[in-house]
């Protein structure tokens, strides 16, 4: 299971989500079949992690770049506290875009220990800018 640690980062321009990603190669195999499964099926999937946050992936036709967002159900936040219980995150794009994703998290779980970014997932495609940064570790099993 992949493990997910939510951080938050203060920047001259505000707080901003960070995200830092651990799994074994296995894990990322099972991410990338689950980004398959949205493309192939059509409709979204959802990823458990270690923590209580979710990963949603879905196909956005429309994107043409990866989005990715911390969101509740209902993307709405009447208070402070509705914000920090954001629990869902996700993951949309195209579907050129997801399968970009997929081929590179296929790869990454072949290359080793170390870590990437989701925003070099391709060299097509952007990573939209108003997106967390998400840094994915691998390790070994």
């Amino acid at each position: 299971m992949i493990e997910l640690e939510h951080r938050k980062m203060f920047r001259s321009n505000g707080l901003l989500d960070d995200f830092v990603l651990y799994g074994s190669p296995s894990d990322y195999v099972a991410l990338a079949s689950s980004v398959r499964t949205a493309i192939e099926s059509g409709k979204p999937q959802i990823v458990r992690t270690s923590s209580h946050i979710t990963i949603r992936i879905e196909v956005e036709e429309g994107l043409q770049a990866l989005f990715t967002s911390l969101q509740n159900r209902d993307n709405f936040y009447a208070s402070m506290d509705d914000w920090e219980r954001r629990d869902i995150l996700i993951v949309a794009g195209g579907t050129e875009v997801l399968e970009a994703l997929d081929g590179f998290l296929q790869d990454l779980s072949t290359r080793g220990e170390g870590y990437s970014y989701l925003s070099e997932y391709s060299e097509q495609f952007a990573y939209d800018t108003d997106s967390p940064r998400w840094r994915l570790h691998v390790r070994s099993p």
